[in-house]
């Protein structure tokens, strides 16, 4: 069963909606990711905007056992994307994948999840060092080397005054000890216990979870060759770039009443560079399925993203008609619409109302 699933591409369709193959798969994917970037105590906030595992309190006797299930299940399916070439916009951060591979990390990593948190944590340390130094000098006496290392402060702050206690910054309900604020005695238990907890502790059964998942299908020694950004593009596909028309007149085809000369063909190009980057994910998820193109871009996407004309009814204008598409060919159907403001309203319409079903296939 395991070889079998590794062997076979999986393909999805839907209950009650037209369309098969390629599409529907491509829009599994994508509503699977965002099903999973919607469960909100799953992450930690990033300022970059991607995802990294929210704390589990390692203490906790009984922590939610689903946390665990969905990192499994978006192991299994960023596996299933690599081997079946599809795309799975679940962009982990490169530390998230460090930890998957097995990288070790320093207190300065603390930065990559929270700056303003690691550069505090980096202080403290600085003073952590200051003290360790004044504690070796033969030459002060054991009442002077105490007197130095209680003057030693942040910016003219000193470490009791700051009002630290032994919590998790930023998760309060994780603690390490009840009652005890941090002191510039008991700092290396405080930063220790910090960077333990952000590094490891609390995540390592999420990043646990998502490498069993994985290696249902794949070895994470598999990933070992790439970088983590190759990792992310291998995975989401590209980075969100502009379009322009030059670009896109190389890359999308005109074909079965369109020509490239059409007035349709240069409405679309001009519309698909007028195109904000949300916008674009709302076209790309629309007309292939998947939110995001393939790495390197248009010119990777197979099939071609292919214009076709939409015939409509004798004695009905072609302005009163929607687009549609052919996901599983990347075709895109339109009418013979007469001006751009026409081509225009209608796309906005549809990319509005066509998402997360193929009612407009």
């Amino acid at each position: 069963q395991r070889q079998m699933c590794i062997r076979d591409r999986l393909e999805f369709d839907y209950f009650d909606e037209n369309g098969s193959g390629l599409g529907p798969t491509l829009e599994f994917y994508s509503l699977s990711a965002d099903a999973l970037k919607g469960l909100s105590f799953l992450w930690r906030p990033m300022e970059n905007g991607t995802l990294f595992p929210a704390p589990v309190d390692p203490e906790n006797p009984s922590p939610d056992p689903k946390v665990f299930l969905m990192f499994k299940l978006a192991g299994w399916l960023c596996a299933r994307a690599i081997t079946d070439k599809r795309l799975m916009d679940l962009p982990f951060d490169g530390l998230f994948w460090e930890l998957v591979l097995g990288y070790s990390h320093t207190l300065a990593d603390i930065t990559r999840i929270d700056k303003k948190l690691g550069e505090f944590i980096l202080a403290l340390d600085q003073l952590r060092v200051a003290k360790t130094n004044i504690l070796k000098l033969k030459e002060l006496a054991e009442e002077k080397k105490k007197k130095q290392v209680k003057e030693l402060a942040i910016d003219g702050i000193k470490v009791e005054e700051i009002g630290l206690s032994f919590v998790l910054p930023g998760y309060p309900s994780i603690e390490l000890k009840k009652d005890v604020l941090v002191t510039i005695e008991n700092i290396e238990e405080y930063i220790d216990f910090v960077a333990d907890y952000i590094l490891h502790s609390t995540i390592c059964r999420q990043v646990q979870a998502f490498k069993e998942g994985f290696e249902m299908v794949l070895k994470v020694e598999a990933l070992a060759c790439f970088k983590v950004d190759e990792i992310e593009n291998l995975i989401c596909g590209g980075k969100e770039d502009k379009w322009n028309i030059p670009l896109l007149s190389k890359n999308v085809v005109a074909s079965q009443g369109f020509g490239k000369a059409s007035p349709q063909y240069m409405f679309l190009l001009e519309y698909l560079s007028s195109l904000t980057f949300p916008m674009q994910r709302l076209f790309l998820t629309y007309a292939t399925g998947s939110p995001r193109l393939p790495f390197g871009g248009f010119e990777k996407l197979s099939p071609k993203l292919t214009m076709v004309k939409r015939l409509t009814p004798k004695g009905l204008s072609p302005d009163h008609f929607l687009p549609s598409v052919m996901t599983c060919q990347n075709f895109l159907k339109v009418p013979e619409y007469s001006s751009y403001a026409v081509f225009k309203e209608k796309f906005d319409y549809t990319l509005r109302e066509g998402q997360n079903s193929f009612t407009l296939s």
